[in-house]
């Protein structure tokens, strides 16, 4: 499919939709109550349950994993059902469920039950979720449209974040995670279950689909079920999934932080760090996607991805004051990354099959990181742990020189 630059000055920018207002503000508190949960994993899952490294790497690895192919079946029934919002629904109510599960676990097993059926909820409703963000602006503002969403996901990162750090900082201090402290990682678990049940009741406010637009997307995708993705798919496909081999669990980061000598609120508020540069990050970038093109954002984020994991491997206990940029470099890498790389396989899929190309694209990546994640895990419990980031900083550096490679008109981005 052949995809050419807009002019952005043609005609005035329309305000955003109601809609992608909605789903951004469901977003947020889904995100304040995973990055409640997340950054304390590792402190959770090591210093109370006594669980290993390589058991962390096994939960998120999995967890990513079912993600990865939840989404790829859920985009395909949401374009074949013509369904949308009831994906969308669905996959917020499993994630409340999960994040609840987590709050009351005994053991890891438990834990990793509760971040299943969670990542579960999280595959049933992206590939959906981004149909409808695409499909509520025209083509020239998709860019916008998804950094926008991703913005205000990322500030209510940052909120579960201080939150988390705050809480922690008062229980538990500067003082390493022991298996005395599970009531309080509980209390934290239990409010981000809360501020999920939130992001699941909001999604009743979503504009009802009217029963003609569901019927012309079913007929639609029935009629294109079997049309080829086209050769700029598959192209983007292969860049985005090999960066992602690179790219495992950001609790890693969390564990390098923590190796060097920072304390759990210090890696928190790291973690918060990285949050507020990428939720500041994604609506320019998600603009300067559109203007430039998709591939030259892209490039920038793997550049900069590479230099904060190269970093990540460099950094030592002695200056370990550094994280703090590393941290922030990192979260402006994703920005250039996460949002624009969807409006990319937008951009690149035919628009009957939007969620399947979707879930294609979720799958793979979900799969990718499963085997980054694991072979992180490994290697971190075999004392190799900077190697990790090195590995990381490689597969980016891979991606990037593979574009000068590619055919020229496949480079062209709207």
């Amino acid at each position: 499919m052949r995809y050419t630059m807009k002019n952005s000055n043609a005609q005035p920018r329309l305000p955003l939709p109601k809609s992608l207002w909605i789903l951004s503000g469901i977003s947020l508190f889904a995100d304040l109550a995973g990055e409640m949960t997340y950054p304390l994993l590792p402190m959770f899952v090591i210093g109370v349950l006594g669980a290993s490294p390589v058991a962390l790497g096994l939960i998120e690895g999995v967890a990513e994993a079912i993600v990865s192919i939840v989404r790829g079946l859920a985009g395909y029934h949401s374009d074949s059902s013509g369904h949308r919002v009831r994906w969308v629904r669905r996959g917020y109510g499993f994630a409340c469920i999960g994040k609840a599960i987590i709050a009351i676990a005994g053991g890891w097993g438990m834990v990793f039950s509760g971040r299943l059926l969670d990542r579960i909820g999280k595959g049933i409703r992206s590939a959906p979720r981004d149909a409808l963000i695409a499909e509520s602006v025209p083509e020239s503002d998709r860019g916008r449209a998804f950094g926008f969403h991703r913005g205000i996901d990322s500030y209510g990162g940052v909120a579960g974040s201080l939150i988390a750090a705050g809480i922690i900082a008062w229980s538990i201090g500067s003082r390493p995670a022991v298996p005395e402290d599970g009531f309080q990682f509980r209390i934290i678990f239990a409010c981000a279950a809360v501020a999920a049940l939130t992001a699941w009741a909001l999604t009743f406010l979503i504009p009802r689909t009217h029963p003609d637009k569901v019927l012309a997307r079913r007929e639609a995708h029935a009629t294109a079920r079997h049309k080829s993705f086209g050769r700029a798919f598959w192209i983007a496909i292969v860049a985005l999934v090999l960066f992602s081999l690179g790219n495992s669990s950001d609790t890693f980061l969390l564990l390098r932080a923590l190796e060097l000598g920072s304390t759990p609120v210090e890696s928190i508020l790291m973690y918060a760090t990285l949050s507020a540069t990428y939720a500041i990050a994604s609506y320019p970038m998600g603009l300067l996607s559109d203007r430039f093109g998709r591939w030259h954002v892209l490039a920038t984020g793997w550049v900069l991805y590479a230099i904060s994991y190269a970093s990540f491997a460099l950094v030592s206990a002695e200056t370990r004051v550094g994280l703090w940029g590393i941290f922030a470099i990192y979260g402006v890498s994703v920005a250039c990354i996460e949002g624009t790389a969807r409006a990319l396989i937008v951009d690149c899929a035919p628009k009957e099959r939007l969620a399947t190309a979707l879930g294609i694209f979720g799958f793979l990546q979900g799969i990718s990181l499963l085997i980054a994640s694991l072979f992180a895990g490994w290697l971190w419990s075999t004392g190799n742990a900077q190697v990790v980031f090195w590995i990381g900083a490689l597969f980016a550096a891979i991606a990037l020189g593979i574009l000068p490679w590619l055919p020229r008109l496949e480079l062209r981005s709207s």
